[in-house]
């Protein structure tokens, strides 16, 4: 799993989407999982909020998420 960086979902409901989660603790003091079918990530996609990063990993591995990972953001 990377912070800050696009991947691709390979597996599951969302295959072919965009998937990036963002370290938001400077604002919300947790985690945004974003996903988008367009890879900008800006637009028809949904964002869930985690406060611990193992709560992503727990969301990511009971929804069998697959990700390609691929383009860092700055």
């Amino acid at each position: 799993m990377k912070i800050n960086t696009i991947g691709r979902i390979t597996s599951g409901s969302m295959q072919n989407w965009y998937i990036i989660i963002k370290d938001d603790s400077e604002n919300t003091g947790g985690y945004l999982v974003i996903q988008s079918p367009n890879i900008d990530i800006s637009s028809d996609g949904y964002d869930n909020w985690f406060e611990k990063i193992e709560e992503v990993v727990q969301y990511i591995q009971s929804n069998n998420i697959k990700i390609e990972w691929s383009l860092r953001l700055p």
